[in-house]
């Protein structure tokens, strides 16, 4: 069966052909704001102060609070439900990500979602050192002819805090000798959820028993490998359903399951609503799935 072409998410230029930009929060706004969309660049949103709003990432809610960071990568699906936010957005090509050296490790470290929310909230002092760094880098901007090679370095002064507090957050619910391990499962989990691997391939990849892998998820992650599995196919089945004009057999394809009907089952199980319900329904539909997921 040939694989059929899909079309993507509406994809939001944040960069408009640069490497770097920034631009307030309060005033930023283009057609697709207000619908899911994706996003050509890595993207930090950094919310001051807000009357309520939501962000919807990947078909989940996380409120729009003062004090706090979200963190998006490139493809992600993304909708800002706005209630009058003041802050700061940070976009950043990939190429200008890879100038400034930082390791592809701690990148998805950063913006990896492996530890259920793709946001950090900063206390006071990083509080303080993200806005004078955000300062430094839009005075640069502001420059006739903007020094890239500058901008690279105090981007990568701020990532690196970013980093930091994000191994301080790990570092209270996982001890470091095991963080690593469940950060290179999730990252192999990406690379071949579509193959449906057993847990006995990751763990061999991770040279652990796949008891003592499941073990540590239960722990520190609460939940299991084919559980994780089972959540990046349910994200990429919503994406396909609202954002291709793929029939279902087709997404069922494209997402490794050989029968139609097995992959509407397991999208039932997992939603509590078929495919076609959520396809019709619209993304709202998808946002009440996710919220009130079946057990």
């Amino acid at each position: 069966m040939k694989r059929a072409e899909t079309k993507p998410l509406p994809i939001q230029d944040l960069l408009n052909q640069k490497a770097l930009t920034i631009m307030p929060l309060e005033t930023y706004a283009s057609e697709l704001s207000e619908v899911p969309h994706s996003h050509d660049a890595y993207m930090i949103m950094y919310v001051q102060e807000t009357k309520g709003g939501d962000n919807l990432i990947d078909f989940q809610r996380y409120p729009l609070q003062a004090d706090r960071v979200f963190l998006l990568r490139p493809g992600q699906a993304h909708q800002r439900q706005s209630k009058q936010e003041k802050g700061v957005l940070v976009s950043f090509s990939e190429r200008f990500l890879q100038e400034t050296g930082m390791r592809a490790h701690d990148t998805f470290v950063i913006f990896s979602a492996v530890y259920q929310h793709p946001y950090l909230d900063l206390q006071d002092k990083l509080k303080t050192i993200f806005g004078e760094l955000i300062t430094l880098m839009i005075k640069e901007l502001q420059e006739p002819q903007p020094n890239m090679g500058i901008l690279s370095r105090y981007l990568y002064i701020l990532l690196q805090y970013l980093l930091r507090e994000c191994q301080v957050q790990i570092n209270k619910l996982t001890p470091t000798r095991h963080s690593e391990r469940l950060y290179r499962l999730s990252s192999l989990i990406e690379e071949h959820y579509r193959e449906h691997r057993s847990v006995g391939f990751y763990a061999s990849a991770l040279d652990i028993t796949p008891k003592h892998l499941n073990s540590l998820c239960r722990q520190y992650l609460h939940t299991t490998v084919a559980d994780m599995q089972h959540e990046r196919l349910l994200t990429e089945s919503k994406r396909l359903l609202f954002f291709s004009s793929l029939s279902v057999k087709e997404i069922a394809y494209q997402l490794g399951f050989e029968d139609a009907s097995y992959f509407v089952r397991f999208f039932k199980r997992m939603t509590g609503l078929t495919p076609t319900q959520i396809r019709s329904g619209g993304s709202e539909s998808a946002i009440l799935a996710a919220e009130s997921p079946v057990s």
